[in-house]
């Protein structure tokens, strides 16, 4: 079998592309032959790596398979030629979840591994959940993940969510982001909680909001600490226990780097 270590490179940055075309500009390469140099690497493989539609590339099941293998071909590789390699990864998360794990975490990457390198991609749990499964992100940190096929759950580690006023809160209002579950759930267990509502969808506003008096805010403790405010929890109101955890494909957390990614979180979290 002949492959080189152009071909590797090749797939790597195909893989974290969204199109050939996205992929062929960061190689600098006419589009063609990239397609070409694909073909004969699946000519050489025997089997499919991409999966091509009107949506872009997707991986197959055996591209998956092979990519964190191929990160690591081309890390030995650029080491006998005595090439530091940095190797990136698709890491992502809700930009709250982001506000109080990735300052750290990036500082110990930083530190520890300055060779690996990452591109942050935020939307919300659910969504990066299903983005995982999907070969479109290839680390999760996703809050009360959903249990997907194919896919592994890693806890980092547990937060809770609460109710919270300020000593300056001057209305019964309940200020929240309606769409989340956690929330949901506790004002359905919240037998006495005013009838009115300010929805917002970003927790830190709902946060600032709460600090400011409008209302009592039900937020994650970890979003409350990482904002610095002086909220004190209402008491005789309900909690919800959330679950922070790493999602991804087996073959990932089995890699060098996935391991060391999912200690460098756990620590992050810890240490918040």
């Amino acid at each position: 079998m002949r492959i080189t270590f152009k071909d590797l490179e090749n797939f790597v940055t195909c893989a974290e592309s969204k199109t050939l075309s996205e992929a062929s500009e960061k190689l600098e390469m006419a589009q063609p032959s990239l397609s070409l140099g694909i073909k004969k690497l699946e000519t050489e493989l025997g089997y499919s790596l991409f999966l091509r539609s009107k949506e872009g590339l997707k991986l197959t099941p055996q591209g998956k398979n092979l990519l964190p293998e191929a990160k690591e071909g081309l890390k030995t590789l650029s080491r006998i030629k005595g090439v530091r390699t940095i190797i990136k990864f698709r890491i992502g998360c809700h930009p709250s979840v982001g506000m109080f794990v990735l300052g750290e975490f990036l500082k110990i990457m930083h530190k520890g591994y300055p060779e690996i390198d990452f591109k942050i991609i935020n939307a919300s749990s659910h969504e990066i959940n299903k983005m995982v499964a999907q070969g479109e992100v290839d680390f999760g940190i996703v809050m009360n993940p959903a249990s997907l096929q194919g896919l592994i759950i890693k806890s980092i580690g547990d937060d809770d969510v609460y109710v919270w006023e300020s000593k300056h809160r001057y209305q019964n209002k309940i200020i929240y982001n309606p769409s989340m579950l956690q929330a949901l759930s506790m004002l359905s267990r919240w037998k006495a909680a005013p009838q009115q509502t300010i929805d917002v969808e970003n927790l830190e506003l709902i946060a600032h909001l709460t600090n400011s008096g409008a209302g009592f805010g039900i937020l994650p403790s970890q979003v409350v600490k990482a904002q610095k405010f002086d909220l004190k929890r209402t008491p005789n109101t309900p909690s919800f226990k959330d679950h922070l955890s790493l999602v991804c494909y087996p073959e990932m957390i089995k890699s060098k780097e996935g391991k060391i990614i999912f200690e460098a979180l756990k620590k992050s979290f810890k240490q918040q």
